[in-house]
């Protein structure tokens, strides 16, 4: 969406385009008449020729404009104090596609009408929303194509533009209509902000340095870290959902840190003093920790008497402020604890509140906490067709599966 900002003053006028000679207009307003242009004048008094009366320079306020309107005055504006950017359904950063994109670049016409089929398929679940027939069979379709889309390794700008999936016939018209089933919309939103912003790799390692070596007794380790030259890390330092959408997955938590769901790639507990707890994962350890989907019993670290951990602080603090915290599951909760983790890696399971706490250990300040899951949002995404990691994702993770083994 371009936003276009217009003022009165005559300054913002473009003078620099092309003048058309008295001649030329004549001609173009009477092109039967070839000789207008050669006609000669007859001043004469008798002469019939009509012509405009003469004007008395000194009527008028401005000699360069006779036979137009009076220059508007110019209004005093009063200075701006406030100027800020609407936050369009897009996030707060514009496509990026459309600004960047070469229209001369060759392209392959199969990669372009294999996304244009995507839209086919949006207009047939729209009809089945209408017409109530083969709705399911529609919406499990387009489904299975969207997790498809998202380990497409051609996409570019100019399969962008063309295919026109920004745009309104496209990923919008799923995430918009409020008639799609809920993950079919979160999907649809995802891939949107992904393209929008330019984001074309579809490796789950995307922006993670992967290093591997053996140790002095021959056994091999693997360490990995955030590339410093990745431009597109979102920071992770504030509260609420952001451009997360529920049921997003990564296979490791460093993964979590490139797209701003968590800001720790070791450690539960994620936040900043006066601030509270931005998000917590919810995995193994032994941990005294009940996950019953909506509600949560978390603890907090083991601290030294009467001094709780600064991790333990920040929930605390998420108490007293009534801030909202992210929640993501790992796979590494056992199934006794929990049905509804992830059968792999790390998922984003939506926003919930600290209604309150007990203190199960007073010689280690170990609380434990009570979280609810903030009412309006879409159900966790544990099980049944809209279960993540989807299919595609569980594919993609068992390729790099070698390297995804904890250092040894």
């Amino acid at each position: 969406m371009v936003k276009l900002e217009l003022h009165d003053d005559e300054d913002t006028l473009d003078n620099t385009a092309p003048r058309v000679s008295k001649h030329q207009h004549q001609h173009l307003l009477y092109p039967g008449l070839k000789s207008a242009g050669k006609r000669k004048r007859d001043d004469s008094p008798n002469s019939k020729t009509d012509r405009p009366p003469a004007v008395d320079a000194s009527s008028t306020k401005s000699t360069s404009r006779p036979y137009a309107p009076p220059n508007r005055p110019k209004v005093q504006r009063a200075p701006i104090a406030r100027k800020f950017v609407v936050n369009t359904r897009m996030t707060s950063r514009p496509a990026e596609a459309y600004l960047e994109y070469n229209p001369l670049k060759m392209y392959k016409r199969s990669d372009l009408a294999t996304l244009v089929y995507t839209i086919d398929l949006v207009k047939q679940c729209v009809q089945a929303i209408k017409t109530g027939h083969d709705r399911e069979l529609k919406f499990s379709v387009l489904r299975r194509r969207l997790h498809q889309m998202e380990f497409y390794d051609f996409i570019e700008d100019i399969l962008i533009v063309k295919s026109k999936l920004l745009e309104d016939q496209g990923f919008p018209a799923i995430f918009d209509d409020p008639n799609f089933i809920f993950d079919l919309r979160a999907d649809a939103l995802l891939l949107f902000r992904r393209w929008a912003t330019r984001q074309w790799d579809p490796h789950l390692l995307r922006g993670i340095v992967t290093k591997m070596g053996t140790n002095s007794k021959e056994k091999v380790f693997s360490t990995k870290s955030l590339d410093k030259n990745y431009s597109l890390k979102v920071p992770a330092s504030y509260h609420g959902e952001g451009d997360l959408v529920n049921g997003q997955w990564w296979p490791l938590q460093i993964c979590t840190i490139r797209d701003g769901a968590h800001g720790l790639a070791e450690g539960g507990i994620y936040g900043q003093v006066a601030q509270g707890a931005y998000s917590i994962i919810l995995s193994g350890g032994g941990y005294a920790d009940i996950d019953e989907g909506d509600t949560i019993q978390y603890c907090g670290t083991s601290g030294e008497k009467d001094k709780p951990t600064a991790f333990t602080e920040r929930m605390l603090e998420s108490f007293r402020l009534k801030k909202s915290i992210r929640v993501l599951r790992s796979a590494g909760l056992a199934g006794k604890h929990s049905n509804y983790r992830p059968v792999k890696g790390i998922r984003y399971d939506g926003i919930y509140h600290v209604t309150g706490y007990e203190l199960l250990d007073k010689g280690t300040s170990m609380y434990r906490f009570t979280l609810v899951r903030c009412p309006g949002q879409d159900p966790i995404r544990y099980q049944g067709e809209e279960v993540r990691p989807t299919e595609e994702e569980l594919r993609a993770y068992s390729k790099i599966e070698g390297y995804l083994k904890p250092s040894g």
